[in-house]
């Protein structure tokens, strides 16, 4: 077996991954990361748009009122007191901090208004990416700074197990992409491999809508961290949390693209039906990317979006006063983003092409509808005429959308059915873990010499992803620089 030695061995090159390698570096103290892929970066470096944190320099020069107490009182309560305080309280007084680390790493993000129509009032926290396309590359630059100091990255390299012994880590047992074993001497590591959407063992075991999810996230991530921290011992008890961010039909659409008007519709509050026939939500909650997939996967991760001919052919001719809720996810700082959509020239040739997918569903008759979708046809007839109803008195009784929102009867064939899917990101549970990111046992006691860090741990999350937007990415960056200070002082 091959044979390597150093101080730290770091697990993931994500947002936490990279966050804790830029803490050694900058300490001088020799680590080795290992990454998965066949290039750096994680969920935070391919998909997230920014970071969420609290008393910044530009928030205090914004004069921002908005601090400690506020955001640690909203996400205790958010979480119905479900949460690990004391690392709660860490995170939020270090993510101010974390600010300046970023823009030293090449990472620079700019304090404006929360990119979603649902957060446009909220307290400013929201800490977007200048330049997303720049992220990517600055991110890349980082390995061979590390490298200038000694350190190794090794992609397509997985960590597979732990040689530890008397209560302390001796090494990182690692495989590269040949299969060949490397032994990592080393005397702390950190795992910040992003949890476990890669894992259909460990997501069929937790959700049981696995089959409707549109799993977005970073394959690679397969649990490895957790498993290796629970065989030592580490206490896992948590209610499984779902990153779910947003919907779309399926993978032959990508959201990235804007290419598709079928896209288009599901991003605005249209009328949705769940598997039994009813409506489930205010469709207005499109405006919030959260609570939107939060919905879709209370239902069985899977609803319909409802139209008829006359709103697509509407669609077609003329401007609706609707917002794509994409549509400010895509606007660099400082643009402007449309507040309506259409006309939108393609909408049959899109729909049509996805009747072949499969991602769309078409009859003649909301009976034909009903059985091609499997829905109970009284419960679905029932729900279209109160909705029907509710358009045309601009009220909504049940549900209360917003009477600017009720635009669009479903009456006339022919009807179609877009097939949405609650969208993951990557899963937000995995080993409980004390103030200083170390793996806990069910008393208590840290395990020493590990570390666990981002999306593998539990405490910030009781149930759900919460709508503080950037959060789950703040948090990962500030855990892995954490995890690196308290790695660092320990040696």
């Amino acid at each position: 077996m091959k044979e390597l030695t150093t101080k730290v061995v770091v697990v993931g090159s994500g947002s936490a991954g990279i966050s804790a390698g830029y803490e050694l570096y900058q300490n001088d103290i020799p680590f080795i990361m290992l990454e998965r892929g066949d290039k750096v970066g994680g969920a935070g470096k391919f998909g997230a748009h920014g970071v969420f944190a609290i008393n910044s320099k530009q928030q205090q020069e914004k004069n921002v009122k908005y601090g400690y107490k506020d955001a640690f009182e909203g996400l205790t309560s958010y979480n119905h007191y479900f949460v690990n305080g004391e690392l709660l309280s860490r995170f939020l007084k270090d993510s101010g901090q974390n600010i300046e680390r970023m823009k030293e790493m090449g990472l620079p993000v700019t304090v404006e208004q929360s990119e979603q129509k649902a957060h446009l009032h909220d307290p400013l926290v929201y800490h977007k990416f200048n330049d997303f396309k720049d992220k990517m590359i600055n991110w890349d630059k980082l390995p061979a700074k590390f490298e200038s100091k000694g350190n190794q990255v090794l992609t397509e390299t997985s960590a597979i197990d732990l040689d530890y012994q008397d209560n302390h880590l001796k090494a990182v047992i690692a495989e590269d992409k040949d299969h060949q074993k490397i032994r990592i001497n080393a005397e702390k590591v950190i795992f910040a491999d992003g949890g476990y959407p890669g894992n259909e063992e460990m997501m069929r075991k937790y959700y049981a809508d696995y089959d409707n999810l549109l799993n977005l996230s970073e394959h690679k991530s397969d649990g490895t961290g957790i498993r290796l921290c629970e065989k030592l011992g580490a206490d896992s008890n948590h209610t499984p949390v779902l990153f779910a961010h947003g919907c779309a039909p399926g993978q032959n659409i990508n959201p990235m693209k804007r290419d598709s008007s079928v896209e288009t519709l599901t991003n605005l509050p249209l009328l949705w039906i769940d598997h039994t026939g009813n409506r489930f939500v205010n469709e207005d909650i499109v405006y919030d990317f959260a609570n939107w997939a939060n919905a879709a996967h209370n239902v069985g991760g899977k609803y319909y979006v409802i139209i008829d001919q006359a709103t697509l052919d509407h669609f077609k001719e003329n401007k609706v006063e609707l917002e794509d809720t994409f549509e400010r996810q895509f606007c660099e700082v400082g643009q402007t983003p449309r507040t309506d959509v259409g006309p939108l020239k393609n909408i049959q040739s899109d729909f049509d092409a996805c009747l072949e997918t499969g991602e769309v569903v078409k009859a003649d008759t909301i009976e034909e509808l009903a059985e091609k979708l499997g829905l109970p046809v009284n419960a679905f007839k029932k729900s279209l005429e109160e909705y029907n109803q509710a358009v045309k008195n601009k009220k909504d009784e049940v549900f209360l959308k917003p009477a600017d929102e009720l635009l669009f009867t479903v009456e006339k064939g022919p009807f179609y059915a877009i097939v949405e899917h609650c969208a993951t990101l990557g899963t937000l549970n995995g080993v409980n873990v004390d103030r200083n990111c170390q793996p806990v046992r069910k008393d208590g006691s840290p395990i020493n010499d590990l570390y666990i860090v981002g999306n593998n741990v539990n405490g910030l999350y009781s149930d759900g992803y919460p709508s503080y937007e950037g959060i789950a990415n703040g948090f990962a960056f500030v855990s892995g620089w954490i995890a690196a200070k308290e790695a660092r002082q320990s040696l």
